[in-house]
């Protein structure tokens, strides 16, 4: 069964810090292990890379210098998240990514 993306977007956007109930849903959604993801860089750096290895991701603070922001690419997608912490922008744009449909294709010239 397909993983509630959405209901996992929300939790996300409400989340402000660690969250270990979160963690478990995030482990079960991408069929890995459960870890730390919304208290590590590098734990929700892995989940992305694993979940999306044809994307890149950027990591950045706004124009305030406040929040961090994750920015995830690939070919034909951008996508942009601000959050309290960086692995919880990391996982919100993780998340909107995986929500995402697939582009469709161009029509043949």
């Amino acid at each position: 069964m397909e993983p509630d993306w959405t209901e996992l977007g929300k939790r996300l956007v409400a989340a402000v810090g660690a969250d270990e109930g979160l963690d478990e849903a995030l482990a079960a959604a991408f069929g890995q292990p459960a870890g730390p993801f919304t208290a590590s860089v590098e734990s929700s750096r892995a989940l992305a890379a694993a979940a999306l290895p044809d994307w890149r991701l950027h990591l950045g603070y706004g124009v305030s210098g406040m929040f961090p922001y994750a920015l995830l690419s690939n070919a034909t997608t951008r996508i942009m998240s601000d959050a309290p912490t960086v692995p919880l922008a990391i996982l919100r744009s993780l998340v909107a990514a995986k929500a995402c449909p697939a582009p469709s294709s161009p029509p043949p010239t």
